[in-house]
């Protein structure tokens, strides 16, 4: 009875759900971390390169560790073309502005660092790119102002009879205001003052769809809403990336461990490879991803002051001066300078 039991304790651990296939441990501290990404859109694309490190591809804040500099960096076509890319700074390489992928040519990104490694990613085809068939914002009223927003909609129209994955990127970009200074005594001159500046948040969590049960349906994106604590101005712009099954796959592992939480059905966590290998040494470590995928982006103005209830907005107003949202207490002549608001951009609106 208990060499049975010894042996139905191992089944189970042998049924349980892992991500682990092959796991090695031992290159991991030199191992290298690569992302880059080509589209049917107008490039510059850009490639990085750096060894490990904490990992975000949209975040560069996370590229913390030892940039890669000096690699020959190029993309590779079916036909045998060649886009060499430019090293701007060090660990990050450009393609020439004149550079556009192709839908349906096939591409590879191919590495070789100074030190002789030679890395390639798989071949991948530029997909079609799928825009959105909707994309619309609702103000939602509410008795107290950390309660209205605006509710956000968009979809994508899925294709029929042939199987979808989709990866969609989202950006806000929102304006934010400051308080100018009293002006100086006459005669002296008084500066300019800009009070008017963007900040672009950033979101390091892609929305991942698919269509296993959707297949030829309209298929709503989950979009968090915007809230009504200012009337400043507000754009959300979303990517969509049309792209296969592997790169799906990858990026939905990436999410799974994101949202581990303890449970005992969860995955156990191990380090996830993506599509690039190092050719002449294979137990070299190469994480991160090159994705090929066709793409299309749209970008949403979300009006936070007109079509408002009057007696909504007056809660606004003494809602941004109570909380002091204009910086009332550090007046300053340049919004750009305004170091205690994350991701300031600027004066101008970054480009579509």
């Amino acid at each position: 009875m208990k060499r049975l039991l010894v042996f139905l304790g191992l089944l189970g651990l042998f049924s349980c759900e892992t991500e682990i296939t092959d796991f090695k441990t031992k290159n991991l501290s030199d191992a290298l971390v690569v992302y880059g990404e080509i589209s049917n859109l107008a490039g510059p694309y850009t490639v990085r390169l750096n060894y490990t490190s904490a990992y975000s591809p949209f975040d560069p804040t996370e590229f913390q560790g030892q940039p890669i500099p000096g690699a020959a960096v190029r993309i590779v076509d079916e036909a045998g073309s060649v886009i060499s890319l430019k090293e701007m700074q060090k660990g990050m390489y450009q393609t020439p502005a004149t550079f556009q992928g192709q839908i349906g040519k096939k591409y590879r990104l191919e590495i070789r660092t100074a030190d002789g490694l030679e890395i390639a990613s798989n071949w991948q085809q530029l997909s079609v790119p799928v825009g959105l068939k909707t994309f619309t914002s609702t103000y939602q009223n509410a008795d107290q102002v950390k309660d209205m927003n605006f509710k956000l909609q968009a979809s994508i129209q899925d294709s029929r009879g042939t199987e979808d994955y989709y990866f969609v990127k989202r950006q806000d970009l929102i304006q934010f205001l400051t308080t100018c200074p009293s002006p100086p005594p006459p005669p002296a001159p008084v500066p300019i003052c800009y009070n008017k500046c963007w900040q672009a948040t950033q979101n390091t969590q892609p929305i991942l769809m698919e269509d296993t049960f959707l297949d030829g349906r309209e298929i709503a994106l989950p979009l968090e809403s915007i809230p009504y604590d200012d009337f400043t101005e507000w754009y959300v712009q979303l990517e969509v990336y049309h792209v296969d099954k592997l790169a799906y796959q990858y990026w939905k592992r990436q999410e799974d461990q994101r949202i581990l939480d303890g449970g005992i059905f969860d995955k156990i966590p191990a380090q996830i490879i993506g599509n690039l290998t190092c050719l002449n040494k294979p137990d070299r470590q190469v994480l991160g991803y090159f994705m090929v995928a066709g793409k299309s982006k749209e970008r949403k103005f979300v009006d936070r002051y007109q079509g408002i209830p009057s007696e909504s907005y007056q809660k606004l107003v003494s809602y941004i001066d109570f909380n002091k949202l204009r910086h009332q207490n550090t007046p300053l002549w340049d919004c750009r300078l305004a170091a205690w608001i994350p991701y300031n951009v600027g004066l101008t609106l970054p480009m579509y």
